[in-house]
């Protein structure tokens, strides 16, 4: 009896055990399950994470010196950018082929929806691009030394907008010295660039949100063309003062010439409002044609004789001052403002950089 008193219990324990052990392995798959499941979230999330960038090139003078010394400054580049984490580098056989078919012919001074168009062709959030040169400079009589320039422009794809530009100068005795000291910086400066990038598409993601700011938008008009029917009754803009923007260092040591356009709003208090540049070229002289339009001073614009705000683009032609021609005296002084916008900032065709 006692035996078989004891017997039960090891039989229901044998029982027991062979009905846990399916469960048993059920959990076991479903941990593992997880686990899977869990890992591969996570990959895809944090390669939905990397910004997708493009290297398009550098415009370089067309020798064979500087053509070495640009590949050899984009194959650096692409090295520190593609071992950084955050970065998924587009393919060079993704993005050539892309701007062939677009027709993109290499510029650097490009206005944003150009921008966009190269940004939406490659399928990247941002591409890079830039002028970069190598040369003899003579400071001083009888002293000469090797210099190495880089202008690196970080172009966001979805908006066109300049997001970073940086603008790197180094000296050598030698070509080679100069050209190895410039990569040494901008390995350096490389992990630098996707921190801005990573800010410049978190608040690009900010900006397109709703915003609990309910205060009213200006009315802001467009200048509207002589004769057609939105020109009853409008005046334009009667400008004061006329502002030549500054040629800076950066431009000049780079030997830059370009066109920035910026679209600025002419309050009707008589204030300059919001700037927007809408043709970059990177080298400081955005920041000087910025600068400039905001010393303009004006009779604001009105329609039916009340003062209105308005938007209007503004273009400036940069070149280098030993480029430009000493202006011929004017016949008589101007002695009353300029009386129409359109006379002041007459539409010319865009610049390149040469």
């Amino acid at each position: 009896m006692i035996n078989r008193f004891h017997a039960k219990p090891q039989r229901f324990a044998k029982t027991r055990g062979r009905l846990c052990e399916p469960l048993r392995l059920c959990v076991k798959l479903a941990c593992v399950g997880l686990v899977l499941t869990w890992a591969i979230v996570s990959t895809a999330r944090s390669q939905e994470a990397r910004l997708r960038v493009a290297l398009i090139g550098l415009t370089r003078p067309s020798t064979a010196d500087s053509t070495a010394i640009a590949n050899k400054a984009e194959g650096g580049l692409n090295t520190s950018l593609g071992s950084d984490s955050r970065v998924s580098l587009v393919d060079e056989s993704i993005a050539r082929p892309a701007l062939k078919g677009i027709g993109y012919d290499g510029s650097i001074n490009m206005s944003r929806d150009e921008a966009r168009r190269v940004g939406s062709a490659i399928g990247c959030d941002f591409f890079i691009t830039g002028k970069l040169e190598a040369f003899t400079r003579s400071d001083r009589a009888a002293e000469e030394h090797e210099e190495a320039l880089l202008g690196v422009m970080v172009v966001d794809g979805r908006t066109g907008e300049l997001a970073v530009f940086d603008f790197i100068a180094e000296k050598g005795a030698t070509r080679e010295a100069a050209v190895d000291a410039l990569m040494k910086t901008l390995a350096a400066r490389a992990a630098g660039y996707v921190d801005r990038m990573s800010r410049f598409q978190i608040a690009r993601a900010q900006i397109g949100s709703p915003s609990s700011d309910k205060t009213p938008a200006e009315r802001v008009e467009d200048i509207p063309d002589e004769g057609s029917p939105a020109a009853a009754g409008f005046k334009a803009p009667e400008f004061i003062n006329r502002v030549k923007p500054d040629y800076p260092d950066a431009a000049d040591r780079a030997d830059i010439t370009a066109t920035v356009e910026a679209s600025a709003v002419f309050r009707a208090n008589g204030e300059v409002g919001e700037v927007q540049i809408i043709r970059w070229a990177g080298f400081s002289l955005d920041e000087s044609a910025e600068r400039a339009i905001r010393q303009l001073k004006f009779k604001p614009a009105t329609r039916d004789r009340k003062p209105v705000s308005v938007r209007a683009t503004i273009r400036y032609n940069f070149r280098r001052l030993s480029e430009v021609k000493p202006a011929e005296p004017p016949a008589k002084p101007e002695d009353k403002p300029v009386p129409d916008l359109r006379q002041l900032f007459k539409p010319r065709p865009p610049a390149s950089f040469q």
